[in-house]
């Protein structure tokens, strides 16, 4: 996390108040943000702000809000910027599809602005990579409440028709409530960068090391098992520290060395190459719950223990004081306030001019905030994608039936006996509390 520059970097970013600067990558600049109470912002204002209603909390509600460089939205073509600017609404509104505890909310965005923004919920914790590389492989505990938490995830995504196509380590991070998927929305920008438009075939989109031999040969022809490929992947990592390839997928099977026994059963179905091979999120859960039950360990009592690791790791980052306060800056407010009085955005009074050439300054990037770098992605970066109607797996001779498919020859280890839980919830109360905390997380409660 660093300092604001105050001759470069805005003070307030639509209706949000800038407090450091969280990193900067290819596709702009991100900074810690907090909504400011303003009054009489109009409803023109409001919409085009896509503005989620705001959440009561004892805590301060602090955002992520990410601001896109200005070449990203501009090429060749006459139409670039405004078919740019359109996919981006577009985004945002598919965004909104998605109610889960394990993807971070929506806050606001603005497709028209002269830098387009999105704020989303702010993750206060490290990412799964920094964490797998400072702490070392994940023991039973957090490993399942890991697996079990972007299960979720990916239940949500899928059910709204979207796929991700780039989980991996540093788009996960574990925060206060445990991990949650990050940056899911930003492919009308991300597109640009690939130089093709996201529905041709044979665009890469992903990260190599973590992505299906399906998607690395034909992007736009997936389904949603190219995610739960992922999945295994990145529980691959969390296993092992190390991606199962470490630089395109193969049809071979990965190297199991350091990877511990009990994960192999779910690890090896997750990660062949054939993709109707691979189980569903519903198989994946209730292995995961096995494999915590065969340990003693309650999904109550996992997550506790990934909340633990995460504290004791000294990852979390330091908010700024004013981060901390639940008032904003006076001078600040007044500010944004008065040129709403005036009829004008919020944001009016900072220059815009400065923050265009800051911006622009390709070469001027923050250092990662990671020490430990990801593989390099494919081109065009993240892109959550609506699933394709039109889309069909690739054609896949009858398999004979076995009893299990695997990723590697030996027999895999035989799971230990299930104890008894001492209370079995029921699902129906299980369900009530998925349903609880998605509405909580929306804000609409």
């Amino acid at each position: 996390m660093y300092e604001l520059d105050e001759e470069k970097d805005p003070a307030v970013l639509g209706p949000f108040e800038l407090l450091a600067v969280l990193g900067q990558g290819g596709m702009g600049r991100t900074y810690l943000g907090r909504r400011l109470p303003l009054e009489n912002l109009g409803p023109e204002l409001e919409t085009s702000y896509h503005l989620a209603e705001s959440k009561e909390s004892a805590e301060p509600a602090l955002a992520a809000v990410k601001v896109i460089r200005p070449s990203k939205l501009r090429d060749s073509s006459e139409n670039s910027e405004e078919e740019a600017r359109a996919r981006f609404a577009q985004e945002i509104d598919t965004m909104r599809t998605v109610a889960s505890a394990r993807v971070p909310a929506l806050l606001g965005a603005d497709a028209e602005a002269e830098q387009p923004w999105l704020a989303m919920d702010y993750v206060h914790g490290p990412t799964l990579h920094k964490l797998v590389h400072t702490c070392g492989p994940l023991a039973v505990g957090p490993y399942g409440a890991l697996g079990l938490a972007l299960v979720d995830a990916l239940r949500a995504i899928h059910g709204a028709k979207l796929l991700h196509r780039d989980l991996k380590p540093g788009n996960i991070a574990v925060g206060p409530y445990g991990p949650l998927v990050l940056d899911f929305g930003l492919a009308v920008l991300t597109e640009r960068d690939s130089g093709a438009a996201l529905t041709k075939t044979g665009v890469g989109i992903g990260t190599l090391s973590y992505m299906s031999l399906e998607q690395a040969t034909d992007t736009k022809h997936v389904t949603e098992s190219a995610d739960i490929y992922s999945l295994g992947a990145v529980l691959f990592f969390a296993a092992a520290k190390r991606p199962p390839y470490p630089l395109t997928p193969l049809l071979t099977a990965p190297k199991w060395e350091g990877v511990h026994a009990q994960y192999l059963p779910l690890l090896s179905r997750l990660l062949v190459p054939v993709e109707t091979q691979r189980p569903s999120l519903d198989e994946i859960e209730s292995d995961l719950r096995q494999l915590l039950a065969g340990h003693g360990l309650t999904e109550e009592a996992a997550a506790d223990q990934l909340r633990a690791l995460v504290t004791e790791s000294g990852l979390i980052p330091q908010l700024p004081a004013k981060a901390l306060s639940d008032l904003p800056d006076p001078e600040v407010q007044q500010a944004a306030q008065q040129a709403v009085d005036n009829g004008d955005d919020p944001d009016s009074p900072w220059a815009p001019d400065l923050f265009d050439e800051f911006l622009e300054a390709e070469g001027q990037d923050l250092e990662p905030l990671d020490v430990a770098a990801e593989p390099e992605a494919a081109p065009g970066g993240y892109v959550p994608t609506v699933v394709d109607p039109e889309a069909q797996p690739a054609p896949v001779a009858p398999a004979p039936a076995q009893p299990t498919v695997t990723s590697y020859p030996l027999a895999p280890p035989k799971p230990p006996a299930a104890p008894e839980p001492a209370v079995a919830p029921a699902i129906a109360l299980r369900a009530a509390e998925r349903l609880r905390k998605a509405y909580a997380h929306s804000g609409r409660l």
